[in-house]
């Protein structure tokens, strides 16, 4: 099996397996924030840091393979657009790097997502590159360069008008157990975002789920009007719980008022549940 065929609950296991069986290469910092590194590096993909990027900023090619939605929302300024999921990822990764060159930098939200390393694997694997992961996310990056990062197109003047405040996106998470609950009470959509490519499957909550990826605009925009005439709110899930933080805008953008997130995603919801 190769890393591109990777689900992200078994890259987790492999994690797991190649930490038991070499030493530790990373920090135990950088294995905390970014728990993806060592199991990349061992598959060829170099990461590069915050500060390292914007200093190489300009000489770099830089790709966010996020869904179209959430590039729409925030991407790094000058980041061209080649979702992961895209058939053709290589081809237009490519030609990409055939008209700008390289080093080729890959990102997405960062940290617990590893569509950054994918996105450098499979690049490897085509003889592309030299390639990278910028692994700290968007959201990081918007946080301590505004000023390069775009927001529905438009830079980021005035972070603290033109951002969702942390408080505002705190008030619709809700922890495993009250999101368990309010599935069963079976009055609202529950909605997963996540793409075919986190998506496992096991159905967590008896089949009540929608599957609605981010990647599919139309089909997310019908489920969530239908929800909003009908009064019904939404209870959404992504695998851990950094996608629907650009969902947010989307939702608000839409009038939509009744909506909750799981806390953590998936991710976390597995986790406690299997430290119980």
């Amino acid at each position: 099996m190769t890393i591109r065929s990777l689900s992200p609950r078994l890259a987790a296991m492999a994690l797991c397996f190649g930490l038991a069986a070499a030493p530790i290469a990373a920090s135990a910092q950088a294995f905390v924030e970014f728990p993806g590194r060592s199991l990349y590096e061992r598959f060829g993909v170099d990461a590069v840091d915050l500060f390292d990027l914007r200093g190489q900023l300009s000489g770099s090619t830089l790709i966010d393979v996020r869904p179209r939605l959430e590039y729409d929302i925030m991407h790094i300024e000058g980041a061209h657009h080649v979702p992961l999921s895209a058939p053709d990822f290589e081809e237009q990764v490519r030609a990409l790097e055939q008209e700008h060159g390289g080093p080729l930098v890959f990102y997405c939200n960062g940290r617990e997502s590893y569509l950054s390393y994918r996105a450098a694997a499979r690049a490897n694997s085509a003889g592309l590159g030299p390639t990278q992961a910028y692994d700290a996310g968007v959201k990081d990056w918007a946080d301590r360069y505004p000023g390069l990062a775009m927001l529905r197109g438009e830079p980021i003047d005035d972070p603290e008008s033109q951002l969702i405040p942390e408080e505002r996106f705190d008030a619709r998470l809700l922890d495993a157990d009250t999101f368990a609950s309010r599935v069963r009470a079976g009055n609202a959509v529950v909605l997963d975002v996540r793409g075919n490519e986190e998506r496992d499957e096991i159905s967590l909550f008896a089949g009540r789920e929608v599957s609605a990826p981010l990647e599919n605009i139309d089909a997310l925009n019908r489920i969530v009007d239908q929800a909003r005439r009908d009064g019904q709110p939404l209870l959404i899930f992504d695998q851990n719980g950094q996608q629907v933080r650009w969902l947010q805008y989307h939702l608000e953008d839409r009038g939509v008022e009744e909506y909750h997130f799981l806390e953590g995603g998936l991710q976390r919801f597995y986790d406690e549940v299997m430290s119980r």
